[in-house]
This record gives C-alpha cells, sequence and structure tokens, in this order.
C-alpha cells in the first residue's frame, strides 16, 4: 500500500495538569477516507465506545490530531474535550498506565503496545488490576482492533488499527537513541502488520515518560 494510506492519530490529554498523549496509526480501508473523517472516528468509535470508561474523571482531552503519513495536504484537528474520564475514586499517579498487548502477527517485529492513564485505587489491589477491570481493558482493545467508522455513517469501515514497525535514524548506534516512521511507500507497505488478536495485561505499569525526572 501507499504512504498515503497511512494516518497517524494523537490523542492529546492532561491528567494532574500534566500532558498525556496516546499515538494510533491506521490503515485504509475505505478509499474515500481522510484526516478529518478519521478524526471524528476516534471521537465515535474510540472514546465514546470504550476508552473513556477505564479513565479517571480527572483526565481531561484538548484535540485529537490526525495526519497522513504521505501527504501534507491530508490533516485535520478535533476539539475532544467533550470527551473526559468517566471512572470515579482515589486517583493514582499519573505515570502508573494499564497496558494492552497487540499480538504480532509476523516474527520479524514487536508485539505492538499502548499504555493509558486508566482506573484508580478502587480497580486495584495489590498492584493488580481486578477481573471487572481487565475485561473493560480487553473490550477496548477489542474496539480498537475492530475496523473504524463514524457514528454518521454506520457499517462503513474507514480504517484499520496498525502496528508500525520503527527505525533506528543511525543504525549504528547501540542502544538506538532514536526512531524514525516508515518514509516510503516501500517501506511502511513492507513493515506493519494489522493485529487480530489483543491481551490486556493485569499489572498495573509505570510509564517512565510520565515520570517527572529531576
Amino acid at each position: 500500500m501507499a504512504l498515503s494510506d497511512f494516518w497517524e492519530v494523537k490523542d492529546r490529554q492532561v491528567f494532574d495538569f500534566k500532558p498525556v498523549l496516546n499515538i494510533y496509526h491506521v490503515k485504509r480501508i475505505d478509499g474515500g477516507a481522510d484526516a478529518a473523517a478519521i478524526a471524528q472516528a476516534f471521537l465515535d468509535w474510540i472514546l465514546l465506545a470504550e476508552l473513556v470508561t477505564v479513565q479517571p474523571v480527572k483526565l481531561t482531552r484538548t484535540t485529537v490530531d490526525v495526519e497522513n503519513l504521505g501527504s501534507p495536504t491530508d490533516f485535520a484537528s478535533l476539539d475532544s474535550s467533550a470527551h473526559p474520564g468517566s471512572v470515579t475514586g482515589p486517583q493514582l499517579p499519573g505515570f502508573n498506565a494499564a497496558t494492552i498487548q497487540f499480538n504480532r502477527t509476523r516474527t520479524d517485529m514487536k508485539n505492538g503496545m499502548k499504555r493509558w492513564v486508566a482506573g484508580t485505587e478502587t480497580e486495584l489491589n495489590e498492584g493488580t488490576w481486578l477481573s471487572t477491570f481487565i475485561t473493560l481493558l480487553q473490550g477496548v482493545a477489542d474496539r480498537i482492533m475492530t475496523p473504524w467508522e463514524e457514528a454518521a455513517s454506520p457499517g462503513i469501515d474507514l480504517v484499520e488499527f496498525c502496528v508500525l514497525k520503527r527505525f533506528c535514524v543511525v543504525p549504528a548506534q547501540d542502544p538506538c537513541l532514536q526512531y524514525r516512521l516508515p518514509n516510503t511507500s516501500a517501506e511502511i507497505d513492507a513493515n506493519h502488520y494489522v493485529p487480530t488478536n489483543a491481551l490486556a495485561r493485569s499489572r498495573v505499569r509505570s510509564q517512565v515518560s510520565r515520570k517527572v525526572l529531576q
């Protein structure tokens, strides 16, 4: 597929006065899909249906930004402030995270991972998410892997979630200090997969990028 058949979706949030960013990559299904429609589908299909049900009420949103990886003119930004989290209870530190592993379908790439600010103290037992919360997390994963559609156009699949391989900017570096996404049609076509199953991790994880480093 062409580079212009892939988009990057950025869900910009705020928790405990600190910015939070989750990034998704999606792949074209419908020939008429564009960034604006995908941004709306994210609000309709992912946020309203599932994701807000596992996130704390103190998590707020600002925008969802979508950019086509192969076309600089296909981009969109929608206000997402109407979709805060909905879980009440004693809040966890912002660096705690609920994790979904999107299982790989090829051996030359890693499993995809998503870590969200999610849950409260009431969903935990000694560092492990309660089974009821795990069920909700699995619902989020299943929803993400189901082709995205807009509420205004039910039954029309726009895009599907995918995992992209990242390349080290300086290949000789060990460890690598900077990565990039595929940036040509041939490169992205040969280095992505669409996961078909996922695992909701039971342990509460720590998102290092959300810690305050001294």
